[in-house]
């Protein structure tokens, strides 16, 4: 499960492929549409966003603190659930996106230079670099050393050499991509 979030307006340059039965497409028909589809969604970035609650979140407390930061006046209480919340007003979508760059630029910019620079974000949940959720004892360290809301730019080496991260965490491509959205949108819904 995770977050599909809807433009409601969006800015549309290319016409969306028909869609096939994939029940009798063949294999050429399918790998055809789907290489459609990809170029679509490509060339109409304001349709359609998508995440992981892990990656998400991040996202969402970026939006958080450039809101506050920039006296936006967004209220992002509904989004970190699929229940249609949102921000419908266009221009507020531009100015959030705009604000993001900005503090990017300002804030983070030694930090997020490439698309796969990650920024992760402590919630509280902790895992390995192979995916694998640490044990409490190690979460209470790690917890303890970097409280909730602790923003990283890099992934923790424990005394035993174990290299830990924060479940949650996002790129910069990603974090691109919503600011792309955002500014192609017309306003979201997010399902």
């Amino acid at each position: 499960m995770g977050v599909d979030i809807t433009g409601l307006n969006p800015v549309i340059n290319s016409e969306r492929p028909a869609h096939i039965d994939h029940s009798v497409a063949s294999e050429a028909e399918k790998e055809s549409y789907w290489e459609a589809w990809s170029k679509y969604r490509e060339e109409n970035p304001g349709e359609y966003f998508s995440s992981n609650w892990w990656g998400w979140r991040p996202i969402h407390a970026i939006c958080d603190v450039v809101q506050q930061k920039y006296k936006l006046r967004i209220n992002t209480s509904r989004w970190g659930e699929n229940s249609g919340g949102g921000l419908r007003n266009p221009e507020m979508c531009n100015k959030l996106a705009d604000c993001i760059e900005d503090y990017i630029n300002s804030e983070l910019s030694q930090h997020l230079k490439e698309d796969d620079d990650i920024i992760y974000l402590n919630l509280g949940c902790w895992v390995t670099t192979d995916g694998r959720f640490v044990g409490k004892e190690t979460e209470d360290i790690l917890n303890e050393k970097y409280p909730f809301g602790t923003v990283l730019h890099a992934s923790v080496v424990m005394e035993d050499g174990l290299i830990m991260q924060t479940s949650h965490s996002t790129s910069y491509g990603r974090i691109k991509e919503w600011i792309t959205f955002l500014k192609n949108c017309g306003g979201f819904e997010i399902y």
